[in-house]
């Protein structure tokens, strides 16, 4: 059996590549636990309220159908995600890649049920003032990634190229021109599988042309020497740019639950 790489060779290769793979990182008894309390969570009408600041909708590719996406965040409510983004293996491959103490800073679901629209190729890293850059996003699938379900993808080395939008504080898509000449590399994940890449790690995903949810965690931390805003400021700024978004679209009386 080979040797794992040493924590050094890993950080290397990092640093090289923008986004780390570890299959099957997460035991299953952890994942089982996360998709049974996701089954139960999605079927409360008080929680999926399109006036809950906790979740978001999107639309179906074909009929633009409004459809539930996501909660954001998920560990106050689903101890067994709480307990993945505690995990043991999950903090040591963070100290890997990192070097450092990993930090949570924001959590979230996404459901991706079939005939979600995708995401449009961005970086995660927004230019709010304590945002870190160091922001580091763990993607942990519950369902398998294939091709048809609309897996993230990334682009390998394309994270050296820094920050490729306005540092304005606002959501940016980016050209395809910005990841042209880079390795696509689509993240087809098995139940347990952990991908982690950093905040200027271009990625995108497809829709969701499948018969079958795909259901990934994404968790994301700072390293501890570049905290940032910790994660009870951070859902304070956020919820305060959601009202403003949803507000511009006439949704009042917003409510986190």
């Amino acid at each position: 059996m080979m040797a794992p790489p040493s924590p050094a060779s890993l950080r290397e290769t990092y640093a090289r590549d923008g986004f780390h793979l570890a299959p099957a990182l997460i035991e299953p008894s952890l994942i089982a636990a996360a998709i049974a309390e996701a089954d139960a969570l999605v079927d409360d009408a008080v929680l999926v309220d399109r006036k809950n600041l906790r979740v978001r909708w999107t639309r179906h590719l074909d009929t633009d159908a409004p459809l539930f996406e996501l909660f954001d965040p998920i560990v106050d409510l689903s101890p067994a995600c709480k307990a993945i983004a505690e995990s043991p293996a999950l903090a040591d491959a963070l100290r890997a890649v990192l070097g450092d103490e990993p930090v949570l800073v924001k959590d979230k679901l996404i459901f991706k049920p079939p005939g979600t629209v995708g995401y449009p190729l961005h970086q995660d890293f927004i230019a709010w003032p304590g945002f870190p850059e160091g922001f580091t996003t763990a993607v942990i699938a519950l369902d398998a990634a294939g091709l048809d379900s609309g897996p993230v993808e990334v682009f390998r080395g394309a994270h050296a190229r820094g920050c490729l939008a306005e540092r304005d504080g606002s959501f940016h898509m980016l050209h395809e021109d910005t990841v042209s000449g880079f390795e696509r590399v689509p993240l087809h994940l098995q139940p347990g599988d952990v991908a982690i890449f950093g905040a200027f790690m271009p990625h995108r995903s497809a829709p969701n042309r499948s018969a079958a949810f795909r259901r990934h965690m994404l968790i994301s931390y700072a390293p501890a020497s570049d905290p940032g805003e910790p994660r009870a400021a951070h859902y304070r700024r956020f919820h305060h740019y959601l009202r403003a978004v949803y507000g511009s679209m006439g949704l009042a009386n917003l409510h986190f639950r």
